[in-house]
C-alpha cells in the first residue's frame, strides 16, 4: 500500500493549516523565532492573550518548547560532535538536518563520510521517522546527499525517506541505484519508490516524459529473470500504478508463478492498478492458507471495493494474524456499509489498542468516501461501465478455491 505523501501535497496541507490558524487568532513562529523570544516574551504573550492561571500551563509547556529550540546546535558543529566525540544525537539536534541552506549541504556532504558508520544509520532512521512524523521538516536534500553513502543501509534509508522528491536529477539517481547498486536491498527499496512516480505521471501531477523514464527502468527490472525476486516483486508493485494495458499480463503472470513472492505481490500489483478485473481473484485469495497472501488480499479487495467480499472480510477479523486482522479491518473502511461500520465500531470499543487505532482510521476512511459519494464523486466504475475487455466473467481466469 502506498501512504507517503509527497512533499508538495505535505507543504500545502501544511500551509492551509497555517492559514487555519492564523485566522482564528493564533501566532505561528518559526523555530529561529521561537529560539530569540526571552522570558519576558512569554509574559507578554499571556497578557496579550489574556490567559488565565490553566491556561499558563500551556505557557509553561511554550517555554520549555523555546529553551529546547535554543539549544538546537548549528549543521557545523552537530557534524565537529559526531566526528570527534562519536555520540548519538537526541532528535532535536538531527533536526538540524532539515531544511538546510545550500551552504549547510556542501558542509554535509565534505564532512558526512566521516562520522562513523554506526551513527549514519541511526541519524537516517530518525530523519526518515520525523519525515514522516513532522509536516515542518523538509530532509529531502539531506536525503539527496547521502543517497552516496558507502554504507547500503544508509542509501537504502535515504531512498525511503525521499519518498516523492520533484528535483528533477533524483529520479535519474533512483533509476541509477535501482540497475546498478550492489546491493540488493537497496535495488528494492529503489524500485519501490519509483512507483510514486508512476502514480503521479498517470495523475497528469509529474512530467509524463520522467514517468515514462521510470516505467522502462521497472520493466527492465521485471523481465530480467537474473535479477533477485525482492527486487522484481517491488518493481511489479510499483509499475502497477501505470495505465498500461501491458501491466495486467504482468500482474497475471505473476499470480501464478511458483514463487509464493511474487503471488503476493500480484496482490498488491491488482490492488493498486484500481482495475475492476480482478476483484474475483483477490476475493478467491482471502481463503488462502498462507497468512501473507490473505493480508494482501484483504488490502487489494480494500482497494478494489469488492462488496461481495464483505462476509469474508468480516470473518478475518477473527483471524488468528494480525496483520490478516489488520489488513481485513483497512478493507472494511474501504467498503463501507452499515455492517462494516458496526464491526470497526465494536473494535475501537475493544481492548485492543492497535487495532482499535486502525480501526478509527478506517472509520475516517469511510466516512471520507461517505461524502465524496454524497456530493456525486465516483470513486470507483462500478460493473456497468466496464468496457467488454474488463469484465472479469468474460476473463478465463482460474480462480479455484481453498479448502
Amino acid at each position: 500500500m502506498w501512504t507517503r505523501r509527497s512533499k508538495s501535497m505535505k507543504r500545502t496541507l501544511l500551509n492551509s493549516l497555517a492559514n487555519v490558524l492564523r485566522e482564528d487568532g493564533y501566532r505561528i513562529l518559526s523555530l529561529a523565532e521561537l529560539a530569540a523570544l526571552n522570558d519576558e516574551d512569554d509574559k507578554g504573550l499571556a497578557d496579550e492573550l489574556d490567559l488565565d492561571e490553566d491556561e499558563m500551563l500551556a505557557v509553561i509547556d511554550f517555554t520549555g518548547l523555546r529553551r529546547a529550540a535554543q539549544s538546537v546546535s548549528s549543521v557545523d558543529d552537530v557534524l565537529e560532535r559526531l566526528i570527534r566525540n562519536a555520540q548519538p544525537l537526541p532528535d532535536v539536534e538531527i533536526s538540524v538536518f532539515a531544511d538546510m541552506t545550500p551552504a549547510q549541504q556542501e558542509l554535509v556532504r565534505t564532512n558526512w563520510p566521516h562520522v562513523r558508520q554506526d551513527l549514519r544509520r541511526e541519524i537516517l532512521m530518525t530523519a526518515v521517522g520525523m519525515e514522516e512524523e513532522r509536516f515542518d521538516l523538509d530532509f529531502s536534500a539531506f536525503f539527496r546527499i547521502v543517497l552516496d553513502d558507502a554504507d547500503a543501509t544508509v542509501r537504502m534509508l535515504a531512498v525511503e525517506g525521499l519518498g516523492f522528491d520533484t528535483q528533477m536529477n533524483v529520479i535519474g539517481r533512483l533509476i541509477h541505484l535501482l540497475e546498478t547498486d550492489p546491493t540488493e536491498e537497496v535495488r528494492a527499496a529503489a524500485a519501490r519508490s519509483l512507483g510514486i512516480y508512476v502514480l503521479e505521471g498517470e495523475l497528469d501531477e509529474f512530467d509524463a516524459a520522467l514517468a515514462v523514464r521510470a516505467e522502462q527502468a521497472l520493466l527492465g527490472v521485471i523481465n530480467n529473470s537474473a535479477e533477485p525476486v525482492s527486487v522484481r516483486s517491488r518493481a511489479l508493485e510499483s509499475i502497477a500504478y501505470s495505465g498500461d494495458t501491458g501491466v495486467r499480463q504482468l500482474i497475471e503472470d505473476a499470480y501464478y508463478s511458483p514463487n509464493e513472492a511474487m503471488r503476493v505481490s500480484s496482490l498488491v500489483a491488482m490492488g493498486r492498478s484500481v482495475d475492476a478485473r480482478w476483484r474475483k481473484l483477490a476475493q478467491v485469495e482471502l481463503t488462502n492458507p498462507s497468512e501473507e497472501m490473505r493480508a494482501q488480499a484483504a488490502y487489494a479487495c480494500g482497494e478494489l471495493e469488492v462488496r461481495s467480499a464483505l462476509g469474508d472480510l468480516l470473518r478475518l477479523l477473527s483471524d488468528r494474524s494480525q496483520s490478516v486482522r489488520l489488513a481485513a479491518i483497512y478493507a472494511l473502511g474501504h467498503i463501507g456499509g452499515d455492517t462494516a461500520m458496526q464491526a470497526l465500531q465494536e473494535i475501537v470499543a475493544g481492548d485492543n489498542e492497535v487495532e482499535a487505532l486502525v480501526a478509527e482510521d478506517a472509520l475516517d476512511e469511510m466516512a471520507f468516501y461517505a461524502g465524496a459519494e454524497a456530493d456525486g464523486t465516483q470513486l470507483f466504475a462500478e460493473a456497468a461501465d466496464w468496457g467488454d475487455d474488463d469484465d472479469p466473467a468474460d476473463d478465463d481466469l482460474d480462480l479455484g478455491e481453498y479448502v
